[in-house]
């Protein structure tokens, strides 16, 4: 079993493509080639399973279509719809720093952290939704996926040591 923290969001599932299993999927890194991935990992049940990309084509410029192993038909592929799509964390491109950003977050670093409110756990942050101009975190809380808004006004702290995203929330979001 792999761990969490070797893998990195790549990009979020879509729905299927066609009859045969091809399933879209939005990867905005446009420096990922999937074809170069030993494989993607997906949440199933709790668990990160490893998939094989068998093949890709691009379809605009941040989705691909890919084709998994074992996935064969358009109700197998359809589980995938939603899902955050993870990559080995050793397999991905090295990429330059430029020195404003060697500070800050992206949004899928912090998948995985656990996000607080006043001493409180809200949940773990499982995948992100970037389709609007609001972006917002899809949060696992207590087996219920829940969206918080992913505003840095309300971020007060982010711990990389203990995967820890503190927030100040309103009042009621809840």
């Amino acid at each position: 079993m792999i761990a969490t923290d070797n893998l990195t969001a790549i990009g979020l599932f879509g729905r299927p493509h066609g009859l045969k299993g091809e399933i879209s999927a939005q990867i905005p890194d446009t420096d990922i080639d999937p074809g170069e991935l030993p494989c993607i990992f997906v949440e199933l049940d709790g668990l990160y399973v490893p998939f094989f990309i068998e093949s890709w084509r691009t379809k605009g410029t941040e989705t691909v279509l890919l084709t998994l192993d074992g996935i064969d038909s358009q109700p197998a592929a359809s589980k995938f719809t939603n899902k955050t799509l993870y990559a080995e964390a050793s397999a991905m491109p090295e990429q330059e720093e430029d020195s404003e950003e060697a500070d800050g977050f992206y949004l899928d670093d912090l998948v995985g952290y656990t996000i607080t409110d006043s001493e409180n756990t809200v949940g773990k942050i499982i995948g992100f939704d970037d389709s609007t101009e609001n972006y917002l975190f899809i949060v696992d809380r207590d087996g219920t996926e829940i969206f918080v808004p992913a505003n840095g006004d309300l971020i007060t702290e982010i711990d990389p040591e203990k995967r820890s995203v503190e927030m100040n929330l309103p009042i009621g979001l809840f």
